[in-house]
């Protein structure tokens, strides 16, 4: 029998649990080690998803034989610690965003090449049924052509619920860098990559205060902007509106919507790899809730993107959520910054060798 993946993961927060839960149910790989700078929160997490071996990130990557590096960092430190995995001829899966520059994830991707190391990176949730059961409708032609989209993240921001939540707010992050990758990698696989942008950016509400945890109660300003509109064009000429906001109340919009010659679809949240996915026709007065793909994968969850990322590494094949994927993401959301920031009318993006990031 093929021996699995051994698999760490770097970066022992909130998010690191679901996706130990996640990879804990495949027998695809082995959970064998973890590391954090704070060594008290690596012991604690190793215990409670029982693996086994807790080390620092450079006597982790040379000691233990780790075949994949899980990185769940803050975004700051993305490119530092994959960087170090690659040196040392591992293959890594990174958490969004893949860096907070665009020219440090383009040499990133270029090492990974010149070292011949895999990258794969978040989100995932496109490979969850939702987005595959949109793009299964779209391909046999449920809503006819596709003429325009519009996608929209309206919350009041994570301090409601993160009882850590400034970094969320800090610069070059926000609502964009932080939401904006997943319902930018949802339209992107639905629709074609998309090669113009335009962004208006504002910081309607800049100071904020916790909810929860031991800091309940506490102030704190936001260095980001905390609410962005962008219009977007795809490659094959689709216009799409995009908001992302930590500014909102409330809101009835749909978090993305798809409208064609003959029909209009509505996704749920596309940072989650569950919700139903409607339908309907021009032909018909009701909406109506598509059954899922028959080939539901049979891990669904934060993390089945480092599922992915292994059977690659098993087969051969290339993984499905890219480096390259996520840094034409990463492009855009830098564009919409830009162009809101240089007041420009838009700005047009040219695909690395003329090829979709798919």
């Amino acid at each position: 029998m093929t021996p699995p993946v051994r698999v760490a993961i770097a970066g022992c927060g909130m998010v690191a649990h679901e996706y130990a839960c996640t990879l804990a149910r495949s027998r695809l790989i082995e959970l064998a080690a973890c590391t954090d700078i704070d060594s008290r929160r690596a012991d604690s997490f190793a215990e409670h998803h029982h693996i086994p071996t807790v080390a620092p990130l450079d006597d982790l990557l040379i000691e233990h034989a780790i075949d994949l590096l899980v990185i769940l960092t803050p975004p700051d430190s993305h490119v530092q610690v994959a960087r170090t995995a690659i040196e040392a001829g591992v293959h890594v899966h990174l958490e969004k965003p893949l860096a907070l520059d665009v020219t440090e994830a383009e040499r990133l991707l270029t090492f990974a090449a010149q070292q011949q190391v895999k990258v794969g990176a978040a989100p995932d949730t496109f490979l969850a049924p939702p987005t595959q059961t949109a793009a299964a409708a779209i391909g046999t032609g449920a809503i006819g052509e596709p003429l325009f989209a519009s996608a929209a993240l309206l919350s009041g921001g994570p301090e409601r619920w993160h009882p850590a939540p400034q970094p969320f707010y800090a610069p070059r992050m926000g609502p964009l860098l932080d939401m904006g990758p997943y319902y930018l990698t949802q339209l992107t696989h639905l629709l074609g990559p998309i090669t113009q942008v335009e962004g208006a950016t504002a910081t309607t509400r800049p100071h904020r205060t916790i909810a929860t945890g031991p800091q309940a109660g506490h102030h704190f300003t936001a260095q980001a902007f905390t609410h962005v509109e962008a219009l977007l064009k795809t490659a094959s000429g689709i216009p799409v509106t995009f908001t992302a906001s930590f500014d909102a109340t409330a809101t009835a919009r749909p978090h993305l919507e798809i409208n064609g010659t003959e029909g209009t679809l509505i996704l749920p949240d596309p940072n989650f790899h569950h919700g139903p996915v409607q339908l309907r026709r021009s032909d018909s007065p009701d909406w109506h809730t598509l059954a899922p793909q028959t080939a539901v994968p049979e891990t669904i969850g934060r993390g089945m993107g480092v599922l992915d990322t292994a059977q690659a590494l098993r087969t051969d094949r290339p993984t499905r959520g890219t480096g390259e994927q996520a840094l034409h993401v990463l492009h855009v959301l830098d564009l919409i910054y830009r162009t809101a920031s240089n007041d420009e009318r838009h700005t047009s993006i040219t695909l690395r060798n003329g090829k979709s990031p798919d």
